[in-house]
């Protein structure tokens, strides 16, 4: 009897130990937030003649969007559409009046990148210049939880202007869409170094 007491006493103790050690280990850590694997397309380009007179070469999965005008209207909108990537680049061809148009359009693209200061972590300007093409302008980068984290202008300083936007279709995190980001910038370049205008 009393051996018997002795055992059981014995072995609540050994349970009671490895209930206490077992609640001894770290605190269950959650795992970071996972993404969906994206499958980025083979960046095969093709040429697209605008028909207010710009052309360039597009990715062969993108569309085009055009945006109609008013008849009195000689500016052109259009959306440069890449639905794999959930992303659209908003384009704006003006035809140039004047030096004073031009400098007002250059005064409206800089104050529209910068209107997403307060947003953004950081602001990378880069100048291109193609003079075989009549091409020079600024690609902006914008980092952080930006709405639209690449803006462009083009122009040949005379007759043509041409600015674009990159929105992604969905909240701008950019851990989420950074492998999107990167194609839709690669397309962005090659868009800017084909580009040419309309002969006036």
């Amino acid at each position: 009897m009393r051996f018997e007491g002795l055992r059981n006493i014995a072995l609540t103790g050994v349970g009671f130990s490895i209930l206490l050690l077992s609640s001894c280990r770290d605190a269950p850590v959650p795992k970071p937030r996972g993404y969906y694997r994206i499958e980025l397309p083979e960046a095969n380009y093709q040429a697209y003649q605008h028909p207010c007179g710009p052309q360039f070469e597009l990715p062969h999965y993108s569309k085009i969007e055009l945006i109609v005008q008013g008849q009195d209207s000689p500016d052109c909108w259009f959306n440069v559409s890449l639905p794999n990537l959930r992303a659209k680049v908003h384009c704006s061809y003006i035809p140039l009046q004047s030096n004073e148009h031009l400098y007002g359009m250059l005064e409206d693209a800089h104050q529209m990148v910068f209107a997403h200061k307060m947003k953004a972590t950081g602001i990378a300007t880069s100048a291109f210049d193609f003079p075989d093409h009549q091409v020079s302008g600024l690609l902006y980068e914008l980092s952080g939880p930006v709405a639209t984290p690449l803006q462009f202008l083009a122009t040949d300083s005379a007759e043509h202007f041409l600015r674009g936007s990159v929105y992604f279709n969905h909240v701008p995190n950019p851990d989420s869409i950074g492998p999107s980001l990167e194609r839709v910038k690669q397309d962005l370049v090659h868009l800017i170094e084909s580009l040419e205008w309309k002969v006036s």
